[in-house]
């Protein structure tokens, strides 16, 4: 760093004294001073180039650590739902796109040691009267998230549960 300062310092006062001599020269010498002006100012930019020494910019060694314990954990589950809420949002979003409402989307999703994510099951459970619907929207749901999903049915009974069937 303090050589970088030094050669900011001495290229500024070559300038200054190159400026200087060009105004003082008379001007039928004017063409020859202004080549031996240049050559001195481009040696002057020159010099400290090539006495460089390249310890003088070594950068320091980065290492990366993967944080351990429970930081470690919490930053991972925090990946985990993060993904998991934003596929789910695309999941509804292509679900309304077919006109389906209020569909619930349920997924397991798995995150291994290179953090890349794979689905590894869809769930999308929807009214009884939405299901023409929602079956035509599975073969987009299947092809944007690879992975095949499974319609879950849920019909109201009149003591306000819902009762779950299965349809892929």
């Amino acid at each position: 760093m303090e050589q970088l300062k030094l050669t900011a310092a001495a290229l500024c006062a070559t300038m200054v004294l190159s400026a200087v001599i060009l105004m003082l020269t008379p001007e039928r010498e004017n063409g020859m001073m202004r080549f031996a002006v240049r050559i001195f100012f481009l040696l002057s930019i020159l010099l400290p180039v090539i006495t460089l020494d390249a310890d003088d910019f070594a950068l320091p060694d980065i290492v990366l650590e993967q944080p351990e314990g429970d930081l470690g954990k919490l930053a991972q589950q925090q990946l985990e739902s993060a993904a998991q809420q934003l596929l789910s949002e695309k999941a509804e979003a292509i679900l309304e796109s077919y006109g389906v409402e209020n569909a619930k989307v349920e997924m397991e999703i798995h995150i291994d040691g290179e953090d890349s994510i794979s689905i590894t099951s869809l769930r999308i459970l929807i009214d009884q009267q939405q299901l023409a619907s929602a079956l035509a929207a599975t073969a987009s749901l299947n092809e944007s998230f690879g992975v095949t999903a499974t319609l879950v049915t849920t019909e109201n009974q009149d003591d306000g549960e819902d009762k779950e069937s299965a349809d892929s």
